[in-house]
Parts: structure tokens; sequence; C-alpha cells
């Protein structure tokens, strides 16, 4: 993610104007975000003021937070989603998603309304997970993206907990039980039942936000699931003994006056400094081709195919920084490693201290020749982060060079393997790796607690029940064990479904 800048600002001389093309790709960049897309620049600026705005707010009512230090999030705005998805598949209703995995962190969403909508709800749980070693119930996750993305936004006003239309339809159906919605995993649900769990999950989070007396009792609520409390035994200790008590009480708050809303009265707020730039006339073939290596890295259902229309692309632009770049990843990933090291020589060549370009050097050499390339391959990766020092992306190949695993933990490398993780706490394997180092300094007991938020991730799917056996082993103080199922890895079925949220 923080690769392409620099790529950018090598090009931005060369890149023709595009100022009257609508259709050409631009990105918006502010303190915490860049946006990507093929949008007039007034409108994508807007778009990035509208998330500053949002994350303040989410900032102000939240105990969440997402460092000033923390990475900028990559977010990409397409017209149809499954351009999102160039080597895969995805729903044709979905219109937005949130990747966090150990190749990189971004969003994505549609252009229209809806779009907006579905990228403050993902945005929401990025800001939640920000914070390293927290673990919420999977309907208060949910919920409370659904209470906050439908937030409107006035220059002095913002209203949010607004009454949310098609959550509110979907509860005319038959609802299901609460102890299944309290539950800690929405593993195994039905397409309807997804639907019903979003819709109660808004609804139990608006009752608890709003209605007098019981935003103390969720705090206690969540205060008890942070000591390691089964959820369930927690909503009933501070919630409510009888959760099937829940269908009268929240019938009646839906159809009485007590449904209202926010608004928070303010000042103006001040201009968000936003950077639009122009990107290269490649963009229009490259730039979901390379979000996609950028991020979910080797994924992809043909690799063949991949690595061939990526291929087909770059020969149209050669000599191109981003394609050039594109294709070294595709070929690093797909297809001829000696090709793809070839290639980002001479990237290297015109832009030395390229950080994206210095770690993926290094993983050239390692994937060459692991053992005679390790010394080289850490002293790129050391030049890399010293360019970004938020670079935990070179952080975690760094550590990977060494084994966590298996191996002693020096404070040095714990202090990499911590540094990536407070970082990246949204990415699976980061917090896997901060488990593993914790357990082979001897701390089971705080590598089972890092380990809940993936263990108990909303969607029950990728690296969650992986989590879940690890973390037995952790409670159960037997390190051997969790060795053993650190080897195992992770189920097939989890590691393909890991990126999309």
């Amino acid at each position: 993610m923080r690769a392409i800048l620099s790529l950018l600002m090598l090009l931005m001389m060369a890149a023709p104007s595009s100022a009257a093309n609508a259709a050409a790709w631009r990105m918006a960049e502010s303190a915490h975000f860049r946006v990507y897309g093929t949008m007039p620049a007034d409108a994508l600026r807007k778009r990035v003021e509208r998330l500053e705005d949002y994350r303040n707010l989410l900032g102000k009512f939240t105990t969440a937070k997402v460092d000033e230090d923390a990475p900028k999030l990559d977010i990409y705005i397409v017209d149809t989603i499954d351009s999102a998805v160039p080597f895969g598949r995805i729903g044709a209703s979905v219109a937005g998603f949130y990747s966090a995995g150990d190749g990189g962190i971004a969003a994505y969403a549609t252009k229209g309304d809806f779009g907006q909508k579905v990228l403050l709800h993902e945005y929401a749980h990025h800001h939640m997970f920000a914070s390293t070693g927290l673990s919420y119930p999977a309907w208060y996750v949910e919920g409370f993206a659904e209470y906050f993305m439908t937030a409107s936004f006035a220059p002095t006003r913002v209203d949010f907990g607004l009454f949310d239309s098609g959550r509110a339809y979907s509860l005319t159906d038959a609802w299901l039980p609460w102890e299944r919605i309290i539950d800690r995993s929405t593993s195994r649900m039905s397409t309807q039942d997804t639907q019903m769990f979003y819709a109660q999950s808004w609804l139990l989070t608006h009752y608890l936000f709003r209605a007098p007396g019981m935003r103390e009792k969720l705090s206690a609520h969540l205060g008890d699931i942070a000591k390691g409390i089964d959820p369930l035994t927690a909503f009933k200790t501070h919630i409510m003994a009888q959760p099937r008590d829940l269908n009268r009480i929240l019938k009646a708050y839906t159809s009485g006056r007590s449904f209202t809303f926010s608004r928070l009265d303010r000042k103006a707020p001040k201009p968000v400094a936003v950077t639009v730039r122009d990107l290269p006339a490649s963009a229009g073939d490259m730039m979901m081709f390379y979000a996609w290596l950028d991020n979910r890295g080797d994924a992809a259902e043909n690799a063949k195919a991949a690595l061939a229309r990526v291929q087909a692309a770059a020969a149209r632009h050669p000599g191109d920084a981003l394609a050039g770049r594109t294709l070294a990843m595709a070929e690093l990933d797909w297809g001829d490693k000696a090709k793809a090291a070839g290639l980002l020589d001479g990237l290297l060549a015109a832009a030395p201290d390229d950080p994206g370009l210095l770690r993926l050097k290094a993983e050239t050499l390692l994937a060459a020749d692991a053992g005679s390339n390790r010394k080289e391959a850490r002293r790129l990766l050391a030049r890399a982060v010293k360019a970004a020092p938020d670079d935990w992306r070179a952080m975690h190949v760094y550590a990977h060079t060494h084994d966590i695993e298996h191996g002693s933990v020096d404070d040095n490398l714990f202090g990499v393997v911590q540094q990536m993780w407070t970082l990246a706490p949204q990415a699976s394997g980061i917090v896997i790796d901060m488990a593993s180092v914790l357990v082979r300094r001897g701390r089971l007991a705080d590598a089972a607690k890092v380990l809940e938020p993936v263990a108990f991730a909303p969607h029950g799917e990728g690296y969650a029940p992986f989590a879940r056996l690890l973390r037995e082993a952790a409670l159960a103080g037997d390190a051997a064990a969790y060795a053993k199922r650190l080897d195992d890895g992770p189920p097939r079925e989890a590691a393909a479904a890991e990126p999309a949220k």
C-alpha cells in the first residue's frame, strides 16, 4: 500500500494532465486516507473529507482509537464491485468490502450512495480493530458499524444513529433466537439468517446506545468480555437475565417515540488538507491488478490465467513504472521469479529508496534462496523500514527470516513483531505472529488474549477456526500443542476465505 506513493511522485511530472477527463484514475490523499477512483477531482476530494469527518466522529464516541502513527488506509472506489476482484469472484449484490490480511489492508466500494454507506460500515470495523488485543462479540461489531454508518454530515451538525429502513424491513420476518445472536460466532448461518443477524444486531446496538441507563450496562458487558468472560454469561449478568425478553422490549422500542437519533451541533470543521493527483494513463489497465497483488498477494483462482492478463496489460505500457511494478509482483507470485528480480532491479535504479520496491526485492531474494540471501534480504528490509517506519509488511517479511514459530526470540526480534502488530492489528496473520512470539517467550496467557479478536471474528471465517485452536492450546499452557497446531496450519477453507470482511 505504501509502495505506490513514491512511484506516483516519480510519475507525476510525466503523466499527461487529465483534469477534464472524469474517467482518468486519480488519488486523493489526506492525513489518514488514500482514496483511488475514476472520479472528478472535486468528487474524490469530498469522499476523503467525509472519511476524515467520520473518523473524527468515531473517535469522539468510542473508546477504540486508530493511532495517528498508523498507516494510511487505502480505499478503491470502483464502478462495479467485480472489478475489485479481477482474479476472484464476489456476489453481485455486494457494494463494498474490507480486506485485512498479511499482504495488506484496504477497503473497496462502489461509487453510489449505497457504496458510500457500506464504506463507512467497513471503516468502522477498521477503526474498532485498531485497538490491539481487544475482543468484541460479533453482534456488537456489526451493530456498531450499522449504527454509525447512517451518519449524515453537514457543516454545522452531524446526525448519526439514524433509522435504517433496510434493516427495519428485515425485522418484519421471524427473528433469530437471541442466544444465537449473542453467542461468539456467526458461522454456519444461511444468507437469510445472516441478514437477520445484521438487523437484530443493529437494533440491539441502537437500543443499548440510546435507551436510558443501557449504555452503562453495555460498557459493563463489554468489560467482562475483555476479561475473558463468555459473552452470553456477561449479557445475562449485565443487560438482561432472559435474552428472550428482548423480543417484546425491542419491538416496543421500534414502534414508540423512544426510537431517536443523535445530532451533534458543531462549528464548521476546519478544512481538511487533501491532495489530489492524476495517476498515469496505465492505471486504466493496471490499477485494480496492482491493488489485488498489493493487498492479496498470490491468491487467485487460476494463477496461470491471472499472470497472462497482467502480462498482456503491462505489454501495452512499455517503460511505465506502475505497469512494471505490477508485472514484477505478478511474476514473483505466479511466474518467473528471476524475471521479477530483473524488473525490480530496473525500477530500483530509478527509485533506489522506494520502500515497496526494497521489500519486493527482498522477497525475490528469499524466494530464490532463503539461506544464502537472508543477510542481503534483511539489509534491504531494514532500508525499507527506515524509509517508511510504518511499513509493517517489511517488518513481517523480516520477522519470517527468523524461525519465530520454533526458535528463540530475542528482544530485537520481539520488538519488530510487536511493532508490526501495533501497526496492523486488523490483519489476522500478524496477530497470530504476535501470539507465537509470546508463546516462545513463555507468555501463553498473553498469547491467548492477543488471539481473541481473530478467534472470535464476527464472520466466523478466514483464520477464526485456526486461531481458536491456537487459543485453546495457549489457555491450556501447552506450548508444544500450540507449536503442533501452528505447524499443521489453518484448514484449507480458512486460508482461502481470509481477506474479505
